[in-house]
């Protein structure tokens, strides 16, 4: 398998954030390529491990040959983060002193042809994040109705011609059915039009992309849970890459901290960004926004 061309994202602000030291044991709950990972395990050092989960296989098998030296201190894992505790606590992996949570596509998922995150694919019209997922984008865009179609690119993509846009889906699919992400991007950009240098249907993929692996929902659900597997004192720290998980986020980290008995307090009140240096490099980390919390 190809080594992971992912660049991981803000990674001395995720160590410090982390507040990590010797000896903890931590959980990269997206392993991905195992970027932030390498860094983890460097600070946890000696004698420190950690608990990779990923619910792409291709991640879990990159992460195992690019952390092979460590491979006495590391456990990894094929599941959804939603999954953290059975996984953690099936695994015998207990007082957990971190938890990282990046919630960026990776770049190796998105230059995989036949994963359909791309608009130039001419692979499948997938776009989800693991082989364990059951419903795929080619179902979504073939089978849902007119008006799902409409909320989804509304809600999740935050698309103004979001009806328009479920109306071409609609016509062209009764001729055949669209099968590809080339042949969808053809459908929003005959429809909606060049609108600047973003592609016109940017917003259509990312709302499909959510949809297909219930990715707010993910979030929403599992705060809890990992917040509850985290040992007093322990740190998590979160990387959304979009405003919809980013909101989410930031208001169930800050209800929580504001209750009268909380249960976690704020690292940083303000969101952490990427360096201007760091954006430039890699552009893809332009949108990164981070939030940490302690464990009270």
């Amino acid at each position: 398998m190809d080594k992971s061309i992912h660049i991981p994202v803000m990674v001395k602000e995720v160590i410090n954030g982390l507040n990590l030291k010797s000896g903890d044991n931590v959980v990269d709950a997206t392993v991905g390529g195992g970027g932030h990972a390498h860094e983890i395990l460097k600070a946890i050092a000696p004698d420190g491990r950690l608990l990779g989960i990923d619910w792409d296989k291709d991640s879990i098998t990159r992460t195992e040959e690019f952390l092979s030296e460590n491979k006495s201190r590391i456990v990894l894992k094929q599941g959804n983060y939603t999954d953290i505790k059975e996984i953690a606590y099936g695994l015998g992996f207990n007082k957990i002193n971190g938890i990282l949570l990046d919630l960026g596509l990776s770049s190796d998922q998105l230059k995989d042809q036949n994963r359909g995150f791309s608009f130039s694919s001419l692979g499948e019209l997938d776009m989800r994040f693991s082989d364990q997922g059951l419903l795929t984008t080619q179902e979504i865009v073939n089978t849902w109705s007119e008006h799902d179609l409409a909320h989804i690119f509304k809600t999740y993509g935050e698309e103004r011609h979001s009806a328009r846009v479920a109306k071409l889906i609609i016509a062209a699919r009764k001729l055949a059915p669209i099968q590809t992400s080339t042949e969808l991007a053809q459908v929003v950009l005959r429809g909606v039009g060049r609108r600047g240098r973003v592609h016109p249907a940017t917003r259509i993929f990312q709302a499909l992309r959510i949809a297909t692996n219930h990715e707010l929902d993910n979030v929403k659900n599992s705060l809890p849970e990992i917040i509850d597997v985290l040992e007093k004192g322990g740190r998590i720290a979160v990387i959304t890459f979009h405003s919809l998980e980013d909101r989410i986020v930031k208001y169930y980290f800050k209800e929580e901290s504001k209750k009268e008995n909380p249960s976690i307090k704020l690292i940083n009140k303000k969101v952490i960004k990427p360096s201007r240096e760091e954006a430039v490099k890699n552009p893809a980390s332009r949108s990164a926004k981070l939030r940490v919390i302690e464990k009270l």
